[in-house]
Formats: C-alpha cells, sequence, structure tokens
C-alpha cells in the first residue's frame, strides 16, 4: 500500500484530532504576533486580502503537520500546493480564516486544520486565537484545552421550538443566501466571519449556514468533520455531501447548507 493510503482507525482519530488542535493552537499564537494595523497586507489576483500574519501561521502549520505526519501531505490555502494524485489522504490547512476581520481588528478570525481520507473530512481542528477557543474532532467532536482534559460536544435536540436560527456570512453573504433562507423558513437570521459558523452550529447556537458564493475546500473542511460528529454536516443544494481533494475547479466548492442536524 502506498505512501497515505493506510486506512486510519477510528481508535486514532480522536489522537489525531487532538494533536491538530494543539498545531492549529500553535498557529494562532503566530497570528497574535502579527495583529496591528501596520500588518503587512497585498491583495490576491481574486481581490481577497493575504496577509504577513496568514504566510507565518501557515509556516508554522504546514512544518508542524509534516513533523508530525510525515506520511500525509499538506494543502494549504496560501501554497496550494499540488496534491499527489496517488495520496488518498492529506491536510487541508487555512492558516488565517477570517483575514479581513483579523486586519480590522476583530476577533471573528480563526485557524483550520482538517484531515480528509478518500474525500471525507475524518478528523478536524477549529481555534480561535482571541480568547483560546479550541473546537475538534476525529471519531468524537470536543471542546476546550487540546493540552488538558476537555469537554466532549454531543447532539443537540433535533428541530428548535420558535423556528430554525440561521446564521451568515458578515462579509460576504449576498442576496443570493437570504433569498435561500426565505425559502427554508428560517425564523431568524444572525452573521458572523469566518468559519466560527460551524463552531455556533456545533455549539447549538444556530441551525443552518445557508452560503450562496464562492468558498474553497479549505473553508468548509474542518467545520464539517465537527459537524458530521455531532448528527450535522454540509450538503450542497442537490442534497449531497460535499467531496474533498478535487482541485480541477481550483479547490473550490459549490453553494452549501451547513446543518447542525441533518434533515430527515
Amino acid at each position: 500500500m502506498g505512501p497515505g493510503r493506510m486506512p486510519i482507525s477510528p481508535h486514532d482519530r480522536d489522537r489525531i484530532g487532538r494533536e491538530m488542535a494543539l498545531i492549529a493552537r500553535k498557529g494562532g499564537e503566530s497570528l497574535l504576533c502579527f495583529r496591528s494595523p501596520d500588518c503587512a497586507r497585498t491583495l490576491k489576483p481574486d481581490g481577497s486580502p493575504v496577509s504577513a500574519a496568514d504566510m507565518a501561521s501557515e509556516q508554522v502549520i504546514v512544518s508542524a503537520l509534516r513533523e508530525r505526519f510525515p506520511q500525509w501531505p499538506v494543502v494549504s490555502e496560501e501554497g496550494e500546493a499540488a496534491m499527489p494524485a496517488e495520496a488518498s489522504t492529506f491536510f487541508l490547512v487555512d492558516p488565517l480564516d477570517g483575514t479581513r476581520a483579523f486586519l480590522a481588528g476583530r476577533p471573528d478570525f480563526c485557524v483550520l486544520i482538517a484531515l480528509i481520507e478518500r474525500g471525507i473530512p475524518i478528523a478536524g481542528a477549529i481555534h480561535q486565537p482571541v480568547g483560546d477557543g479550541n473546537w475538534w474532532s476525529g471519531i468524537h467532536a470536543f471542546r476546550g484545552d487540546p493540552a488538558e482534559d476537555a469537554e466532549m460536544l454531543v447532539p443537540g435536540p433535533g428541530e428548535r421550538s420558535g423556528g430554525a436560527i440561521a446564521i451568515i456570512s458578515a462579509e460576504h453573504a449576498g442576496a443570493a443566501s437570504r433569498v435561500l433562507c426565505d425559502r427554508m423558513d428560517i425564523a431568524e437570521i444572525r452573521s458572523e466571519n469566518s468559519a466560527l459558523k460551524f463552531v455556533r452550529l456545533a455549539e447549538g447556537e444556530a441551525d443552518l449556514y445557508p452560503r450562496i458564493g464562492r468558498t474553497m475546500q479549505w473553508d468548509v473542511a474542518a467545520g464539517d468533520a465537527l459537524l458530521r460528529c455531532l448528527g450535522g454536516g454540509v450538503r450542497d443544494l442537490d442534497g449531497q455531501s460535499l467531496v474533498y481533494g478535487d482541485s480541477r475547479h481550483g479547490w473550490a466548492n459549490p453553494d452549501f447548507v451547513a446543518y447542525r442536524r441533518l434533515p430527515a
């Protein structure tokens, strides 16, 4: 069996998820060193910002993953490294999700790491540097300090009395996302930046995250991994699970809805 093709046992997934959370925290620590209005930045060809903080966090995370898990390649947003064709298992990394929020001095940015096996996110880590928030998953989902005893998250109740709560992007939600909310009979719409929206679903603070518009696989995979442990997940608008690893469209996702609990 070639490199990266050995199946990961369920027994190992929680341990790997915790190690990913520790590495995500290291990336977050590097981000806080750059938290200044003077942080160097530029624009990518697609018009999105990239900063010295993104690059520093990526270097820390990619180096740590390669040292700890040399058997699996790493695909990261800023490097967008080509994944070896024979690799069925690999990491997806967003070293700074919510760069605009970061550069504006707001706290709603995070670090994302997901482990993909045969197109499925089997472990994920989300770290919010401001306040040292940590959420990760393997077979189970957890929150707390990954270096200490952590709390296991459990699936919340099904339907919410009074109607569903949707959370949408504070920066990028266009009219189409709101129209989708209208079609889904949402009782309340909230907004937040970055993949912390997945945390709100995992914590039971919201039920749906509808997204019409461009996102990338590294924006979504860690949150998808977390939700899958709790009876939720991410589906495209045809109701199909997202598949990770296909880079033919530049690692872009289809439009999707993330669910706290999947519809029956």
